[in-house]
């Protein structure tokens, strides 16, 4: 349409300034990786703090397969070698290390996978200590069987504890959620494929801990009975009578075996 130049304007069309042009852009920019996984900021501390701790270990060794020594010496789980209260480290270390890539790249992509939805669930805090409960029950049971059942000296690493325990958290919370129970039903039968290979890489690769990763299995069902979190149906008493069992269970095998005395 020709205006002449001595003629009014009367357009109504909007006018967009430069602050809404910007505004405009940036909706339409893709968010960063962080900011989209905000609410698995824990998993990936725990992603990139095995990651690192992995490339420490190549180094080390000088190969891509570590070594078994450089697993001992940064802290795997050794039978052996706890001997006082002040190698107690070695229940927790081991969740850390890990035997090669094929071993690390399985279980940070399976802690990926299910991190996120739990520590949305449960909060972060309350994940961090479903890490941690389930990764040490699985070293615990790791060097129980060792001491009880098989003997020789085994080690054995790998944050597979804590995802085995992971992955039977994430099934409990068809369960144990207050709400969208029949949403993580579907969420936990998706996963299935994953929680198979890792089953399969646990029977099929020499070295690994069986043990280990049942236990660990077990401590994530014992954790999801023990974590504070609000949005889990599971009274109080059951939280401190797991807890305080799960406690006089571990305590009680330090003491038997001579380890922490009284």
């Amino acid at each position: 349409m020709a205006y002449r130049v001595d003629q009014e304007l009367n357009d109504s069309r909007q006018v967009i300034d430069d602050d809404q042009l910007k505004k405009m852009m940036n909706n339409q920019r893709q968010e960063s990786f962080l900011r989209r996984n905000k609410y698995r900021m824990v998993t990936l501390v725990l992603i990139a703090i095995n990651v690192v701790i992995f490339g420490i270990e190549i180094l080390l060794s000088g190969g891509v397969r570590v070594s078994s020594q450089v697993l001992v010496d940064m802290g795997a789980m050794y039978a052996p070698y706890i001997q006082s209260p002040l190698d107690l480290y070695r229940f927790v270390t081991p969740m850390f290390l890990h035997f090669d890539v094929m071993h690390i790249a399985f279980n940070m992509f399976a802690l990926f996978t299910v991190g996120g939805t739990l520590e949305r669930v449960l909060g972060k805090g309350n994940f961090l200590l479903l890490y941690f409960i389930a990764g040490i029950t699985g070293n615990v049971i790791s060097y129980a069987s060792v001491i009880f059942i098989t003997g020789g000296n085994v080690v054995s690493a790998g944050a597979s504890t804590s995802v085995f325990g992971l992955f039977v958290a994430v099934a409990l919370l068809g369960v144990l959620a207050k709400g969208n129970r029949s949403f993580y039903l579907q969420y936990s039968k998706g996963i299935i494929a994953i929680i198979a290979i890792n089953v399969a890489y646990t029977f099929l690769v020499p070295g690994i801990s069986i043990s280990g990763h049942l236990g660990g299995a077990f401590g994530g069902l014992l954790a999801m009975l023990m974590v504070p979190a609000k949005n889990l149906r599971v009274p109080n008493a059951v939280r401190i009578l797991v807890s305080v069992l799960w406690v006089v269970a571990v305590v009680g095998l330090l003491i038997y075996q001579g380890i922490v005395a009284f």
